[in-house]
């Protein structure tokens, strides 16, 4: 699944991200926030609109552990009087249920990415 997720999220295959994703599953560290994703349509429509809005992001490498897997991403903002991105490199966690993402969150750095997907 790791090799899938990199792909679509690469090549911004956003019918093939979409078909990894859960019904019900949410995108946002805090449950309560409105900033947070709730369901796959949510989750695809906010990945659109930050595509839309130029963000670039890829997925530079992936572990898998129990629970899902932990992602580095490299992600460029560009603001709309930029010349140059800010380039951000941050952790982000795919926890996986019954062959589905269920939950992403992000994570301060790898470690904390990596213990959230061990058992």
């Amino acid at each position: 699944m790791a090799a899938d997720l990199r792909t679509a999220f690469n090549t911004r295959d956003i019918d093939a991200f979409s078909s990894l994703l859960a019904e019900d599953a949410r995108w946002g560290d805090e449950p309560e926030s409105p900033t947070t994703c709730r369901g796959r349509v949510e989750i695809v429509a906010h990945l659109t609109r930050l595509l839309g809005q130029g963000v670039h992001a890829s997925i530079a490498e992936t572990t898998t552990g129990p629970r899902g897997i932990a992602c580095l991403l490299e992600v460029d903002w560009r603001g709309p009087e930029q010349a140059q991105p800010d380039r951000h490199r941050l952790y982000q966690v795919y926890f996986v249920t019954d062959g589905l993402i269920t939950e992403i969150q992000g994570y301060d750095d790898r470690e904390s990415a990596l213990t959230a997907i061990s058992d």
